[in-house]
């Protein structure tokens, strides 16, 4: 019988919405015995407001240590239940680029409501 599902696509943010997703996504993962896809999409457009000045030189890398801290958490628990975790990190806006990695055949699993880049 062929899968129904070739891969999880699971979009993060660290949000408790997010982690709900998250153990979602890796129990569905681990029975289905399909690959996950772990997803933080970095979105600098909600800083594009403020002058450069005022903004600090290291808001990239706190955005990236943050993304691969709530990647890690994914592949932590994945590692648990037998899940093969891939982990990307990706700059835009984060519709486009989950749609944009997602495949005919993929299931994406998120929660309903994720952070700006404000909350963090």
């Amino acid at each position: 019988m062929a899968k129904e599902f070739g891969r999880i696509i699971l979009p993060t943010d660290g949000s408790d919405e997010a982690k709900k997703a998250m153990e979602k996504a890796i129990f569905l993962a681990s029975h289905l015995d399909i690959n996950v896809v772990a997803m933080f999409v970095v979105d600098m457009s909600h800083l594009s407001r403020f002058p450069v000045e005022i903004m600090p030189s290291s808001i990239y890398e706190f955005l990236q240590k943050e993304a691969l801290s709530c990647l890690n958490e994914v592949e932590k628990m994945g590692k648990r239940m037998g899940v093969k975790v891939t982990k990307k990190i990706v700059e835009g806006i984060p519709y486009e680029e989950i749609v944009r990695e997602a495949r005919k055949d993929d299931l994406i699993v998120m929660g309903n409501k994720g952070m700006t880049a404000l909350d963090t």
